[in-house]
């Protein structure tokens, strides 16, 4: 048994390097794709400027897509001076432009850019693509069509815009947001593309692009992890990410993509951050989507932010005279929060990521966010009484472990029993140690005999995992816990950083965690006699602290609190088998635990 233990112990210690060493390669990977993609910025910004707004893209891929683009018509007028109507409510400021009749910018009055500052969050800022814009494709990048529109305010609730798309062709796009006094979500915009032919002829229109806007790695999610761009297909969320763009590969080598195609049914496609979604959705599903990395125009210090957008593809089919073809969608631009998300139809609610889908374990992937949804909610309701997100996390990590108390308190209890057993363990060992039939089957009688079960300790840490994921993939998305507060914690949504040493950040809350690790594995009893195992045990601590150490402080706190209540429990087990044993040594008079080895155990005395 201590073999198989010492064995288990050094794969995960393995696979605890092995991890390490693929989030260094994440990391120095995606370093190496922005800084790729900063020079070829650079380079195409000095050759020349484009005429249009075009979407930055890498180098042009081997394999074209097949695509028939949307082709600007000739006798287009030139784009007359910008105009950007607004739309607004009380969650959201929607900026629109006449170029493109499209949306430039939407900021979240809910939400502030930046901690302690006025500024409101604005998704698609300063990007390079225009917010719902059609797009041309040429093979291998997307241009946003910027052509100019007329538009028409009515009410201050709706937009219309229209252009000449053709001879005799006319584009209609109109736009309303939503308002929650009229039973809508505010966050939602409803628009309606409408090609009208009053032409002679037939126009053929092919395949019409919606774009998406650009979203960027929000502050806790520096290395863009959370960052993505997909669909929903009516069965399985799937997503491309940053990474997925970047050439190499940590098993298997691939090169550098400009952009991914998928020509699935597409329910609703979204590009989004850890915080902040845009989710649209036809009314029809469309045929296809293109989802490609971003490149931001510099910043103000020098800094080129690195995002993620994604295209919509729609099938128009040919528009007889005297006709039109209508495009709805449904849009929700705004914060990740469950309880919106939840209400939209068609699963929208799977942006948030509380598990995964599809694959061999997508039963696994389904149990924990059905997990992450019920903490989620249990979560909220506990802060509406607390007011505060990290007294929330205590009283919610507090429930969990009183729900599992008896399962872990049994646990505790075993691994106790077990310790007792490594001097009889090891002495029958010693004894067959040439016949290994005949020690398993005393070691099973002795465990028979003291009523212990090896696996009862493995149990709680099993089930425990799932909690811990579902309780991880819950926070890192829960919009809520951005620059919440809680002691000295400024932002639960980021490690609690009080200081910088030698470029190293000091987090509190981590080592907090590894302290209370440490002393929980001090008081609980060393299963096992091996020397080895016992090495590896007193380094599981450290390897936790490391591995948690930039961790969001919600998340830490979740773990040390446990900790907490796990060194209680094991008090209070340590207490109650004290009293035991010392009552058992007071009535039977030190009777030994195995009477077999009572022969052996007198002849070392004498």
């Amino acid at each position: 048994m201590d073999k198989k233990n010492t064995t288990i112990g050094i794969i995960l210690l393995l696979a605890t390097a092995g991890l390490f060493l693929w989030q260094s390669k994440q990391a120095q990977a995606y370093e190496q794709a922005q800084q790729a993609q900063r020079q070829q910025e650079i380079a195409r910004q000095a050759e020349s400027a484009p005429a249009v707004q075009a979407t930055p893209q890498t180098a042009p891929s081997q394999a074209a897509v097949q695509q028939q683009p949307i082709a600007l018509p000739a006798t287009a007028s030139p784009r007359q001076p910008e105009k950007r109507p607004v739309l607004e409510n009380d969650f959201m400021r929607v900026e629109f432009t006449t170029w493109g009749g499209a949306v430039r910018s939407v900021a979240f009055k809910k939400y502030k850019a930046v901690q302690g500052k006025e500024d409101f969050y604005v998704y698609n800022e300063d990007a390079p693509t225009i917010l719902f814009g059609i797009d041309k494709w040429n093979g291998n990048e997307a241009e946003s069509d910027v052509r100019s529109y007329t538009f028409v305010q009515s009410g201050g609730t709706r937009l219309v815009f229209t252009s000449e798309y053709a001879p005799g062709v006319t584009i209609e796009r109109s736009y309303d947001i939503g308002f929650s006094s009229e039973g809508a979500d505010p966050y939602t915009i409803k628009q309606t593309i409408a090609i009208r032919n009053d032409g002679t002829t037939p126009f053929a229109a092919s395949r019409l692009y919606i774009d998406l806007g650009t979203a960027i790695p929000d502050k806790a999610d520096s290395y863009g992890y959370n960052l993505n761009a997909g669909c929903y297909n009516g069965d399985d969320f799937v997503f491309d990410r940053p990474a997925d763009f970047a050439g190499g590969g940590f098993f298997v080598h691939h090169d550098p993509k400009t952009h991914i195609e998928r020509t699935d049914k597409v329910v609703w496609a979204t590009a989004k951050n850890q915080f902040f979604a845009v989710i649209v959705t036809p009314s029809k599903p469309a045929a296809h989507l293109v989802t490609r990395p971003i490149t931001m125009p510099p910043a103000k210090d020098g800094t080129i932010a690195r995002g993620i957008s994604a295209s919509l593809g729609f099938n128009v089919p040919e528009i007889a005279p005297g006709l039109r073809a209508d495009i709805p969608l449904s849009s929700y631009v705004g914060p990740k929060e469950y309880k919106r998300l939840s209400q939209l139809s068609e699963n929208q609610d799977k942006v948030m990521q509380f598990g995964w889908s599809g694959g061999f374990f997508g039963w696994l992937g389904n149990f924990i966010a059905f997990i992450g949804k019920l903490f989620y909610t249990c979560l909220c309701w506990i802060q509406m009484l607390t007011i505060n997100w990290g007294i929330a996390i205590i009283v919610m990590t507090i429930l969990i472990r009183l729900v599992f108390w008896p399962l872990t308190a049994k646990a505790a209890d075993s691994s106790r029993k077990m310790a007792k057993l490594q001097a009889p363990l090891k002495e029958i060992q010693e004894k067959y140690k040439d016949d290994p039939k005949k020690r398993n089957e005393a070691t099973l009688e002795l465990w028979k005999k003291n009523k212990v079960n090896p696996l009862a300790g493995c149990l709680p840490v099993l089930i425990q995992i799932p909690i811990f994921i579902a309780f991880y993939y819950m926070l890192r998305g829960a919009s809520e816990l951005r620059f919440a507060h809680f002691l000295w914690i400024g932002d639960l949504s980021l490690p609690d950083t009080v200081a910088t040493l030698w470029g190293v950040p000091v987090n509190i809350m981590p080592l907090l965690m590894g302290v209370s690790m440490f002393y929980q594995m001090h008081l609980a009893p060393t299963p096992g006699t091996d020397p080895i195992q016992a090495k590896i045990m007193k380094f599981m601590p450290l390897i936790f602290l490391f591995f948690c150490y930039n961790f969001s402080s919600g998340l830490v706190l979740y773990w040390t609190i446990s900790n907490c209540m796990s060194i209680v429990q094991q008090i209070q087990t340590n207490r109650k088998r004290d009293r035991e044993d010392a009552a058992e040594a007071a009535g039977k008079g030190g009777k030994v635990v195995d009477a077999r080895l009572a022969p052996k155990k007198a002849k070392k005395k004498h």
